[in-house]
């Protein structure tokens, strides 16, 4: 069997925050993590997202388009209390079924899991895929079968997938 390694980008600089498109930069402690990051010699496919890009530390990859976070449109860049505050309606209806729940402006789950499954159609194992939180969950669920929503990753984690 081949492997497929999903690793979390390091620490971003902008917290606490839904950053879907945003595209903040590492802070000190991502960019720690990145170079303390230990990947063996394989093929890396990587999000085009700056704090995806900064944690490949200098390392060759291939940019993927299609492995960039779900664009979470009007809630980008928000806290989840800033959320609930201005979307109520959205925050509760997202909260009750997080990948069924449209978000008016955003990237609908299916369009997203869909570009996932494409991306990673462009990734022959083994390879290591550096993304993001919704991306590796998504990810995760397309090799295994679990539920996207169950998966839990640390920024810098790697995850080790045989396929």
């Amino acid at each position: 069997m081949a492997q497929i390694l999903l690793v979390r980008h390091a620490e971003p600089a902008l917290r606490g925050v839904f950053l879907g498109s945003t595209d903040p930069a590492l802070s000190p402690t991502g960019l720690a993590q990145a170079r303390a990051l230990t990947l063996p010699p394989l093929p890396i496919y990587a999000s085009p997202l700056r704090r995806a890009v900064e944690t490949l530390n200098g390392r060759p990859a291939t940019l993927l388009p299609g492995l960039r976070e779900i664009d979470y449109g009007p809630w980008d860049g928000l806290s989840w209390a800033e959320i609930e505050s201005r979307f109520p309606t959205d925050a509760a209806a997202k909260l009750a079924n997080w990948t069924g729940h449209h978000i008016p402006g955003a990237e609908p789950w299916p369009a997203f899991n869909s570009r996932i499954a494409q991306a990673l159609s462009l990734c022959p194992p083994p390879c290591i895929i550096l993304a993001h939180l919704a991306v590796n969950s998504v990810l995760h669920s397309l090799l295994t079968g679990s539920e996207p929503i169950s998966f839990q990753q640390n920024y810098a984690e790697i995850v080790t997938l045989e396929v």
